[in-house]
């Protein structure tokens, strides 16, 4: 394996997840909703079970959308003029997201109607999560506004989705880890030594000159921030 091919073949499949994105308005949806649904479950106190049947129905529609999208550009290439055969191919691959769509619309009933069927209760009662939820919420968010932010300044500041670009990535789960430790632990020396090592990984991207001080200190502040909100706010 040459070097650097390792690296590659993450920004290649990221830019591929970013051209989606940017070219079908349905992933733009998909993207949103994704998030707006992980945000809600932190008020839910989902199971492990539970949880992980949400996440499953949430990557089966975006994958699915995405190898749909790859099938109908194919198609475009390779068949100029109609062809019932093609549209019999385009139609299937979309009958496939359909049948992905309907299972998360089940599974979202089964998950959230009896604990939304009641919605001054759920806005009464205090959120009680586990740190270990509220841990991968954000670092799932944290995630989630990173590639968002590479998304939209991608253009203007250069760089690919794992190296460069307008947020650092590193920085941000660095930062982002470093201020779950220190919620957790409540302990000087051990939050002291956590941001120190955050501060590190920060250092790194610059001195590498794989990013600006600028777009390092974005990634922090996008790291604790979103912590902050998810265990001080919303948790």
């Amino acid at each position: 394996m040459k070097k650097g091919n390792f690296i590659s073949s993450f920004n290649y499949a990221v830019q591929g997840i970013i051209s989606a994105l940017k070219t079908e308005k349905n992933m733009k949806l998909h993207y949103l909703a994704a998030l707006g649904v992980i945000i809600i479950s932190l008020f839910m106190n989902f199971s492990r079970v539970e949880f992980m049947l949400l996440i499953f129905a949430i990557t089966f529609v975006v994958a699915a959308e995405m190898i749909n999208t790859a099938i109908e550009r194919t198609i475009d290439l390779i068949v100029q003029d109609y062809n019932p055969i093609a549209k019999y191919i385009k139609d299937v691959s979309a009958g496939a997201v359909l049948i992905s769509a309907i299972n998360a619309l089940v599974t979202a009933y089964l998950l959230f109607y009896d604990r939304i069927s009641n919605v001054g209760d759920l806005l009464l009662v205090k959120l009680k999560n586990s740190v270990q939820h509220l841990s991968f919420i954000s670092v799932l968010i944290v995630l989630i506004l990173t590639v968002g932010g590479k998304y939209l300044w991608a253009k203007k500041n250069g760089g690919t989705y794992f190296q460069g670009g307008a947020i650092s990535g590193h920085t941000s789960l660095a930062f982002c880890a470093a201020t779950i430790i220190a919620l957790i632990s409540e302990n000087t020396l051990i939050t002291l030594a956590a941001f120190g090592i955050a501060f590190l990984v920060a250092e790194s991207r610059v001195e590498g000159g794989i990013h600006k001080i600028s777009e390092v200190v974005s990634g922090a502040v996008l790291g604790i921030l979103v912590v902050l909100v998810v265990f001080r706010i919303i948790g």
